[in-house]
Protein backbone atom coordinates (compact mmCIF):
# COMPACT_ATOMS: atom_id res chain seq x y z
CA UNK A 1 0.00 0.00 0.00
CA UNK A 2 1.16 3.29 -0.86
CA UNK A 3 2.02 5.88 2.13
CA UNK A 4 0.31 8.81 1.65
CA UNK A 5 1.88 12.15 1.20
CA UNK A 6 0.73 15.70 1.76
CA UNK A 7 1.63 18.25 -0.82
CA UNK A 8 2.91 21.64 -0.06
CA UNK A 9 4.50 24.96 -1.07
CA UNK A 10 7.99 24.96 -1.27
CA UNK A 11 9.40 27.19 1.17
CA UNK A 12 12.66 27.49 -0.57
CA UNK A 13 10.32 30.05 -2.64
CA UNK A 14 10.13 33.31 -1.02
CA UNK A 15 6.22 33.50 -1.25
CA UNK A 16 6.05 30.05 0.55
CA UNK A 17 8.98 30.99 2.93
CA UNK A 18 7.19 34.42 3.67
CA UNK A 19 3.66 33.20 4.20
CA UNK A 20 5.02 30.10 6.66
CA UNK A 21 6.81 32.41 9.36
CA UNK A 22 3.93 35.23 8.71
CA UNK A 23 2.52 32.82 11.29
CA UNK A 24 4.26 34.08 14.72
CA UNK A 25 3.39 30.58 16.80
CA UNK A 26 4.91 29.02 14.08
CA UNK A 27 8.13 31.81 13.92
CA UNK A 28 8.32 31.05 17.41
CA UNK A 29 8.91 27.56 17.52
CA UNK A 30 10.98 26.92 14.37
CA UNK A 31 13.53 29.55 15.33
CA UNK A 32 13.59 28.38 19.19
CA UNK A 33 14.79 24.75 17.48
CA UNK A 34 17.18 26.81 15.47
CA UNK A 35 19.01 28.88 18.19
CA UNK A 36 18.20 26.53 20.98
CA UNK A 37 17.02 28.75 23.10
CA UNK A 38 13.18 29.09 24.14
CA UNK A 39 11.56 32.50 22.74
CA UNK A 40 8.19 33.00 24.88
CA UNK A 41 7.11 36.53 23.03
CA UNK A 42 7.73 37.54 19.12
CA UNK A 43 6.72 39.72 17.38
CA UNK A 44 7.83 40.28 13.80
CA UNK A 45 8.35 43.87 12.23
CA UNK A 46 7.04 45.74 9.29
CA UNK A 47 9.92 46.14 7.76
CA UNK A 48 10.10 43.08 5.45
CA UNK A 49 11.51 43.61 2.00
CA UNK A 50 12.22 41.68 -1.27
CA UNK A 51 15.65 42.86 -2.78
CA UNK A 52 17.30 42.64 -6.06
CA UNK A 53 21.24 43.74 -5.83
CA UNK A 54 22.13 47.00 -8.13
CA UNK A 55 24.04 43.82 -10.20
CA UNK A 56 20.85 41.52 -9.81
CA UNK A 57 23.24 38.84 -8.87
CA UNK A 58 20.78 37.88 -5.99
CA UNK A 59 17.54 38.27 -4.52
CA UNK A 60 17.32 38.15 -0.59
CA UNK A 61 14.36 38.43 1.39
CA UNK A 62 14.45 39.45 4.86
CA UNK A 63 12.41 39.66 7.97
CA UNK A 64 12.98 40.94 11.35
CA UNK A 65 11.34 39.68 14.80
CA UNK A 66 11.52 41.33 17.48
CA UNK A 67 11.90 38.82 20.30
CA UNK A 68 11.84 37.67 24.04
CA UNK A 69 14.21 34.86 25.06
CA UNK A 70 14.24 32.66 28.17
CA UNK A 71 17.75 31.64 28.71
CA UNK A 72 19.48 28.63 30.29
CA UNK A 73 19.59 30.28 33.18
CA UNK A 74 16.33 31.31 33.54
CA UNK A 75 16.91 35.13 32.36
CA UNK A 76 14.55 37.17 29.86
CA UNK A 77 16.32 38.87 27.22
CA UNK A 78 14.88 40.81 24.15
CA UNK A 79 16.73 40.71 21.00
CA UNK A 80 16.22 42.02 17.90
CA UNK A 81 16.29 38.24 14.92
CA UNK A 82 16.97 39.26 11.54
CA UNK A 83 16.37 36.50 9.29
CA UNK A 84 17.27 37.16 5.62
CA UNK A 85 17.12 34.31 2.76
CA UNK A 86 19.21 34.23 -0.31
CA UNK A 87 18.29 32.50 -3.44
CA UNK A 88 22.21 32.54 -5.00
CA UNK A 89 25.72 33.48 -3.78
CA UNK A 90 27.39 36.45 -4.96
CA UNK A 91 26.51 39.72 -3.22
CA UNK A 92 27.41 39.88 0.17
CA UNK A 93 27.63 43.57 0.87
CA UNK A 94 23.84 43.01 0.95
CA UNK A 95 23.70 40.70 3.66
CA UNK A 96 26.04 43.15 5.50
CA UNK A 97 24.16 46.55 4.48
CA UNK A 98 20.64 44.76 6.24
CA UNK A 99 23.10 43.95 9.06
CA UNK A 100 24.33 47.28 9.37
CA UNK A 101 21.00 48.91 8.94
CA UNK A 102 19.83 47.25 12.33
CA UNK A 103 22.80 48.03 14.26
CA UNK A 104 21.84 51.96 14.04
CA UNK A 105 18.11 50.89 14.68
CA UNK A 106 16.42 51.64 17.89
CA UNK A 107 13.48 49.74 18.96
CA UNK A 108 10.69 50.74 21.54
CA UNK A 109 10.55 47.98 24.29
CA UNK A 110 8.41 47.89 27.29
CA UNK A 111 10.77 47.70 30.74
CA UNK A 112 9.09 47.75 33.95
CA UNK A 113 5.97 48.67 32.42
CA UNK A 114 7.17 51.72 30.96
CA UNK A 115 8.04 52.05 26.88
CA UNK A 116 11.57 53.17 26.30
CA UNK A 117 13.91 53.48 22.82
CA UNK A 118 17.05 51.04 22.76
CA UNK A 119 19.26 49.20 20.63
CA UNK A 120 18.81 45.48 21.12
CA UNK A 121 21.45 42.74 21.17
CA UNK A 122 20.92 40.94 17.11
CA UNK A 123 20.93 37.09 15.92
CA UNK A 124 21.16 36.74 12.46
CA UNK A 125 19.69 33.52 10.73
CA UNK A 126 20.83 33.15 6.77
CA UNK A 127 18.51 30.58 4.55
CA UNK A 128 20.50 29.90 2.11
CA UNK A 129 18.93 28.43 -1.12
CA UNK A 130 22.87 27.92 -2.40
CA UNK A 131 25.53 26.05 -1.03
CA UNK A 132 28.32 26.87 0.65
CA UNK A 133 31.52 26.00 -1.00
CA UNK A 134 33.81 24.31 1.99
CA UNK A 135 30.67 23.51 4.91
CA UNK A 136 28.83 20.38 4.18
CA UNK A 137 26.43 20.55 6.83
CA UNK A 138 22.76 21.79 6.43
CA UNK A 139 22.80 24.03 9.96
CA UNK A 140 25.80 25.91 11.03
CA UNK A 141 25.97 28.06 14.92
CA UNK A 142 28.66 31.03 14.27
CA UNK A 143 28.89 31.29 18.65
CA UNK A 144 30.69 34.38 20.20
CA UNK A 145 32.99 33.68 23.12
CA UNK A 146 34.53 35.95 25.97
CA UNK A 147 37.97 34.78 26.30
CA UNK A 148 40.28 36.66 28.63
CA UNK A 149 43.88 37.09 26.56
CA UNK A 150 45.53 37.16 29.44
CA UNK A 151 44.47 33.70 31.00
CA UNK A 152 43.07 32.27 27.40
CA UNK A 153 40.61 31.34 29.86
CA UNK A 154 36.90 31.58 28.76
CA UNK A 155 34.66 34.48 30.49
CA UNK A 156 31.24 33.20 31.27
CA UNK A 157 29.78 37.07 32.43
CA UNK A 158 28.10 39.01 30.02
CA UNK A 159 28.63 42.25 29.13
CA UNK A 160 25.50 44.94 27.38
CA UNK A 161 27.86 46.94 25.78
CA UNK A 162 29.91 44.02 23.99
CA UNK A 163 26.41 41.98 23.62
CA UNK A 164 25.11 44.79 21.30
CA UNK A 165 27.81 45.58 19.02
CA UNK A 166 28.55 41.28 18.58
CA UNK A 167 26.33 38.69 17.59
CA UNK A 168 26.09 35.25 16.96
CA UNK A 169 24.83 33.98 13.42
CA UNK A 170 23.07 30.43 11.99
CA UNK A 171 23.50 29.12 8.69
CA UNK A 172 20.98 26.30 7.24
CA UNK A 173 22.11 25.70 4.15
CA UNK A 174 18.44 23.99 2.38
CA UNK A 175 20.19 22.08 -0.16
CA UNK A 176 22.43 20.31 1.82
CA UNK A 177 19.18 18.90 4.28
CA UNK A 178 20.01 15.43 5.00
CA UNK A 179 16.85 12.93 3.82
CA UNK A 180 17.45 11.07 7.22
CA UNK A 181 16.83 12.78 10.91
CA UNK A 182 18.97 12.76 13.42
CA UNK A 183 18.11 15.64 15.82
CA UNK A 184 15.21 17.66 16.65
CA UNK A 185 16.18 20.52 14.77
CA UNK A 186 17.04 18.16 11.63
CA UNK A 187 13.31 16.71 12.07
CA UNK A 188 11.90 20.50 12.02
CA UNK A 189 14.03 21.15 8.71
CA UNK A 190 12.56 18.95 6.85
CA UNK A 191 9.93 21.06 5.79
CA UNK A 192 12.82 22.46 3.45
CA UNK A 193 14.15 19.24 1.99
CA UNK A 194 14.39 19.43 -1.42
CA UNK A 195 14.63 15.80 -2.04
CA UNK A 196 11.00 15.69 -1.40
CA UNK A 197 9.61 17.75 -4.74
CA UNK A 198 6.99 16.41 -6.49
CA UNK A 199 7.67 14.57 -9.53
CA UNK A 200 5.25 17.76 -11.40
CA UNK A 201 6.54 21.03 -10.41
CA UNK A 202 9.83 21.78 -8.11
CA UNK A 203 6.79 24.73 -6.19
CA UNK A 204 5.81 21.88 -4.18
CA UNK A 205 6.56 19.06 -1.65
CA UNK A 206 5.27 15.90 -1.07
CA UNK A 207 6.18 15.20 2.40
CA UNK A 208 4.92 11.36 3.94
CA UNK A 209 2.18 12.24 6.26
CA UNK A 210 3.88 9.50 9.04
CA UNK A 211 6.83 11.83 9.17
CA UNK A 212 4.11 14.69 10.17
CA UNK A 213 2.90 12.93 12.66
CA UNK A 214 6.04 12.13 14.45
CA UNK A 215 6.60 15.78 15.40
CA UNK A 216 3.91 18.66 16.23
CA UNK A 217 5.89 21.68 14.65
CA UNK A 218 6.76 19.72 11.67
CA UNK A 219 2.81 19.03 11.19
CA UNK A 220 2.08 22.81 12.06
CA UNK A 221 4.52 24.04 9.44
CA UNK A 222 3.22 21.18 6.14
CA UNK A 223 -0.55 21.89 7.21
CA UNK A 224 0.14 25.55 6.60
CA UNK A 225 2.14 25.35 3.76
CA UNK A 226 -0.47 23.11 2.06
CA UNK A 227 -2.50 26.00 2.73
CA UNK A 228 -0.95 28.18 0.83
CA UNK A 229 -0.46 25.74 -1.77
CA UNK A 230 -4.38 25.67 -2.13
CA UNK A 231 -4.21 29.95 -2.31
CA UNK A 232 -4.82 31.12 -5.49
CA UNK A 233 -3.59 34.49 -4.27
CA UNK A 234 -0.18 33.08 -3.16
CA UNK A 235 0.12 31.49 -6.77
CA UNK A 236 -0.66 34.36 -8.26
CA UNK A 237 2.31 36.54 -6.74
CA UNK A 238 4.28 33.69 -7.24
CA UNK A 239 3.82 34.12 -10.98
CA UNK A 240 4.09 37.47 -10.72
CA UNK A 241 7.04 37.04 -9.16
CA UNK A 242 8.60 34.77 -12.01
CA UNK A 243 7.81 37.10 -14.81
CA UNK A 244 9.39 39.95 -13.39
CA UNK A 245 12.49 37.76 -12.80
CA UNK A 246 12.11 36.26 -16.21
CA UNK A 247 11.90 40.22 -17.88
CA UNK A 248 14.71 41.04 -15.46
CA UNK A 249 16.93 38.21 -16.72
CA UNK A 250 15.97 39.04 -20.06
CA UNK A 251 17.15 42.61 -19.79
CA UNK A 252 20.63 41.26 -18.32
CA UNK A 253 21.09 38.92 -21.30
CA UNK A 254 20.17 42.00 -23.50
CA UNK A 255 23.29 44.18 -21.04
CA UNK A 256 25.37 41.12 -21.67
CA UNK A 257 25.40 40.88 -25.14
CA UNK A 258 25.12 44.90 -25.68
CA UNK A 259 28.26 44.60 -23.37
CA UNK A 260 29.96 41.59 -25.42
CA UNK A 261 29.09 43.78 -28.38
CA UNK A 262 30.40 46.96 -27.54
CA UNK A 263 33.59 44.78 -26.08
CA UNK A 264 34.09 43.08 -29.57
CA UNK A 265 33.80 46.40 -31.26
CA UNK A 266 36.46 47.85 -29.28
CA UNK A 267 38.70 45.02 -29.40
CA UNK A 268 37.75 45.70 -32.88
CA UNK A 269 38.09 48.91 -33.37
CA UNK A 270 41.81 49.08 -30.99
CA UNK A 271 43.16 46.20 -33.76
CA UNK A 272 42.50 48.38 -36.80
CA UNK A 273 44.24 51.67 -34.53
CA UNK A 274 46.89 49.61 -34.12
CA UNK A 275 47.17 48.42 -38.00
CA UNK A 276 46.88 51.89 -38.80
CA UNK A 277 49.63 52.72 -37.18
CA UNK A 278 51.66 49.37 -38.14
CA UNK A 279 50.71 50.95 -41.86
CA UNK A 280 51.66 54.76 -40.71
CA UNK A 281 54.94 53.33 -39.79
CA UNK A 282 55.84 50.80 -42.70
CA UNK A 283 55.27 53.69 -44.44
CA UNK A 284 56.95 56.08 -43.00
CA UNK A 285 59.78 53.48 -42.87
CA UNK A 286 59.78 53.04 -46.53
CA UNK A 287 59.27 56.93 -47.20
CA UNK A 288 62.76 57.15 -44.55
CA UNK A 289 64.35 54.23 -47.04
CA UNK A 290 63.52 56.05 -50.18
CA UNK A 291 64.71 59.39 -49.21
CA UNK A 292 68.33 57.21 -48.08
CA UNK A 293 68.74 55.99 -51.36
CA UNK A 294 68.08 59.16 -53.22
CA UNK A 295 70.33 60.81 -51.34
CA UNK A 296 72.94 57.38 -51.82
CA UNK A 297 71.95 57.94 -55.53
CA UNK A 298 72.64 61.60 -55.12
CA UNK A 299 76.41 61.35 -53.58
CA UNK A 300 76.99 58.79 -55.86
CA UNK A 301 75.99 60.68 -59.05
CA UNK A 302 78.74 63.63 -57.31
CA UNK A 303 81.63 61.46 -57.14
CA UNK A 304 81.17 60.01 -61.02
CA UNK A 305 80.56 63.80 -61.65
CA UNK A 306 84.54 64.79 -59.50
CA UNK A 307 85.82 61.59 -61.26
CA UNK A 308 85.01 62.96 -64.65
CA UNK A 309 86.62 66.16 -64.46
CA UNK A 310 89.85 64.74 -62.74
CA UNK A 311 89.69 62.69 -66.07
CA UNK A 312 89.42 65.59 -68.33
CA UNK A 313 91.56 67.67 -66.91
CA UNK A 314 94.71 64.81 -67.40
Amino acid sequence: MEEKQLRIGNPIYDVFFKYLLEDTEIARRLLSTIIGEEIIEINILPQEQLSRSERFEIIILRLDFRATIKTKSGEHKKVLIELQKGKQAGDILRFRKYLGGNYQKENLIKVNGKQKTTSLPILTIYFLGFNLKNIKTPAIKVNREYIDLISSEKIDAKEEFVEKLTHNSFIIQIKRMNKSARTELERVLQIFNQSNIAYDTDKILEIKEKHLEENELLNMMAIRLRNAAANETIWNNLELIEEVENVIDHHIRLKQIAREEAELALENAQREKENAQREKENAQREKENADLATKQVQELQKEIEQLKKLLKGK
